[in-house]
């Protein structure tokens, strides 16, 4: 599938910006392909910890947060951004939609 710049292959477990493989951990690997799945709708952070098989006070403080922050940077250039909704969760959207 092609989102902006970002091609990405779940059976292949493989994703890339323009021929680039972008070096993603299992955990954000998981995390793109649930706001992939969802995009244009929020995820919270509760789907996000379901999506790690795991509950929500195991991934520690922060956890999601820094993942969040990982992945934003690894997608820089993809035409793609994740947007944080105060109080709700994250919501990935193309760059300049608002």
């Amino acid at each position: 599938q092609q989102f902006g710049k970002l091609s990405f292959d779940r059976e292949a477990r493989r994703a890339a910006i323009e021929g680039a493989v972008l070096d993603l951990s299992p955990r954000e690997w998981m995390l793109l392909d649930l706001l992939l799945t969802q995009h244009d709708r929020v995820v919270t952070k509760d789907q996000i910890a379901e999506s790690w098989a795991v509950e929500r006070s195991e991934t520690g403080a922060g956890s999601i947060e820094v993942y969040i922050h990982r992945l934003r940077r690894k997608l820089e250039g993809s035409g793609l951004a994740i947007r944080t909704v105060r109080g709700l969760g994250y919501l990935l959207e193309a760059e300049g939609d608002t």
